[in-house]
């Protein structure tokens, strides 16, 4: 099993499996914005849309690991 680093483990299970947080989850104001977003209870929707704005670095989106193709069987 992937070793999860803190940041991880205090996001959502659901956010976690698509993004990565840059900063140690927690409450985090916005100015630009006017909003406060708790990084901890955001829901896979509002991450979605946050990431988006190329503005909001605290969380990007992971990148999928291809696995290595088997090799060719020559006949």
């Amino acid at each position: 099993m992937a070793q999860t680093s803190l940041n991880q483990r205090l996001l959502r299970p659901e956010v976690a499996d698509k993004f990565t947080a840059t900063i140690t989850p927690c409450v985090i104001h916005i100015q630009r914005l006017d909003r406060t977003i708790d990084l901890r209870q955001l829901t896979l929707e509002q991450a979605e849309q946050l990431v988006q704005d190329p503005k909001f670095t605290y969380l990007v989106r992971r990148k999928l690991r291809r696995g290595k193709a088997a090799p060719a069987v020559n006949k």
